[in-house]
């Protein structure tokens, strides 16, 4: 009777051996390291925002507006629809405008390196 008894344990051992090894057969593949996620491409040349200290100012006031961007060696390109600006060639521009530009005006920010270029644009009203 025990020697049956066993015969029956060892053979529900190795039926859960099996088990326990398939399952393991199963998981395996999925506890495989994936290849490391690939580089945004647009952390090459990006323009994640144009901020500017006011939107709605009056004629001759003066505001500085900031590009935040991403890359290397970038090269800045402001313009307006109406309107003067300083510093044209870099990150932050100074604005202002006459009493012929009142209403709405475009600032336009273009950057630029050997990734090609990318370009946003801001509103700011201007009024008396």
């Amino acid at each position: 009777m025990m020697n049956n008894f066993y015969s029956r344990a060892f053979l529900f051992i190795q039926q859960l051996s099996l088990v326990i090894i398939l399952v393991i057969i199963g998981i395996l593949p999925s506890c495989q390291v994936d290849d490391p996620p690939k580089p945004d491409p647009s952390d090459k040349l990006a323009i994640d925002s144009l901020v500017a200290a006011k939107t709605d100012i009056k004629i001759w006031e003066k505001i500085n507006i900031i590009a935040y961007t991403r890359g290397e060696n970038l090269t800045f390109s402001w313009s307006a629809n109406h309107g003067s600006m300083a510093d044209k060639d870099s990150s932050t521009v100074t604005y202002w405008a006459c009493p012929s530009c009142v209403g709405n005006n475009t600032i336009k920010c273009t950057v630029t390196n050997e990734y090609g270029s990318v370009s946003d644009t801001i509103m700011v009203n201007v009024h008396f």
